[in-house]
């Protein structure tokens, strides 16, 4: 199994690509395989953290008109597979899902500790993730609520966010 946090000399999309293989990254992790994209490649614990923002990358790409069909980096069912795993683990099994997704949980379902950061719960972190559940349509009632939630959290993606909420309830 290949690594799933190589890193990659080139910035160009193809040398990410080739560096990657032909499947994209995969999802591995030695405790749930196939989950969540691993925090690096080492053996310390905070490698298998779930970090919330690890699809940011997939954010940013599809932001820019990239990540789907010739420039896909990511296949698009592990990306949700991931969005999926954040969702359940840094969400809503950290304070019941009315805070906000934590930066890093263990895949047990505890908050890392492993620095102060992990722990916390960031405003950004919050924002792209709900983003990129919504550029993923993943976006059942139950994720619109969360992703309300995560988006009253900040002032300036609220207004923003309500707007898209509405829009996907009533097109």
């Amino acid at each position: 199994m290949r690594d799933c946090c190589g890193m990659v000399s080139s910035g160009s999309l193809s040398s990410l690509k080739a560096a990657m293989g032909t499947t994209g990254a995969l999802l591995c992790s030695s405790s749930t395989p196939g989950r969540y994209y691993n925090y690096d490649s080492s053996s310390q614990p905070q490698s298998r953290s779930v970090m919330s923002d690890q699809c940011a990358g997939q954010w940013f790409l599809k932001a820019c008109g990239l990540g789907e069909g010739d420039t896909e980096v990511f296949p698009t069912p592990h990306v949700v597979r991931a969005l999926q795993t954040i969702f359940e683990l840094n969400v809503q099994a950290f304070a019941g899902g009315a805070m906000g997704a934590v930066n890093g949980m263990q895949p047990h379902g505890v908050p890392d500790k492993s620095s102060v950061q992990s722990d916390e719960v960031w405003v950004g972190v919050v924002y792209g993730l709900a983003a990129t559940m919504i550029q993923e349509v993943m976006y059942s009632l139950s994720h619109l609520s969360t992703i309300y939630i995560l988006a009253q959290k900040t002032s300036s993606a609220t207004k923003f966010l309500q707007g898209i909420t509405c829009h996907l309830i009533h097109p």
